[in-house]
């Protein structure tokens, strides 16, 4: 056996582990984001407490693989994964503004620094269903609340002046979001507008 066949052997066996982590992380991943939407969807119908056990849950299943990734860096830092993890982002902050009207810290979520500003971003189409539900419910005041966390998340990560090598897709997401609030602030002033004249209108009958 020549030198260069040992070598390739050599690299073949650790191509051979590689591939079966990242089949290990393409079934992970799709489990994520099914899972993910779930959490999002039990919060936009008040089943709050489902959508905390279900996160407790992908908690759990993000660490595992995470922990399987760490001697796979290439595999760990892929656009598929983190990708994913700002799914889980995003639902897990949906659930905490809805229950305590603020974002957790990156500290605590525990992840990436990418997929915590693309699923915050990402949360601000989340908060436009969840605003556009409470006018269904004439709770203008609610609506504002919200639109202001969601335009208070815009300003703040708007101001992160990096080129996308450091944080891909955020400039893209970012000017998403401005034409999203520019829409969705024109829609509430509108609405509060015409909620007014009604009450208006019913006092002076």
């Amino acid at each position: 056996m020549s030198s260069v066949s040992v070598y390739v052997k050599a690299i073949d066996e650790v191509l051979r582990v590689k591939d079966e982590v990242r089949e290990l992380v393409i079934k992970t991943t799709r489990d994520i984001v099914r899972e993910s939407s779930l959490v999002i969807t039990y919060v936009h119908i008040g089943k709050l407490d489902e959508a905390e056990e279900l996160l407790r849950r992908l908690k759990l299943k993000i660490d595992e693989l995470d922990s399987k990734l760490n001697q796979h860096p290439e595999l760990k830092y892929s656009n598929l994964y983190l990708t994913t993890l700002s799914e889980y982002v995003e639902a897990l902050q949906f659930l905490s503004i809805v229950k305590f009207r603020c974002l957790k810290p990156p500290e605590e979520v525990g992840v990436h620094y990418v997929p915590y500003l693309q699923g915050i971003l990402d949360l601000i189409g989340e908060i436009k269903r969840y605003i556009l539900n409470l006018i269904k419910l004439n709770n203008i005041s609610d609506a504002w609340v919200y639109f202001n966390i969601a335009n208070d998340i815009y300003e703040c990560v708007r101001g992160l002046d990096y080129p996308d090598a450091l944080i891909p897709g955020i400039r893209h997401k970012v000017d998403v979001a401005r034409r999203l609030l520019e829409d969705l602030r024109e829609f509430l002033i509108d609405m509060e507008s015409r909620i007014k004249l009604i009450e208006f209108l019913r006092n002076k009958s």
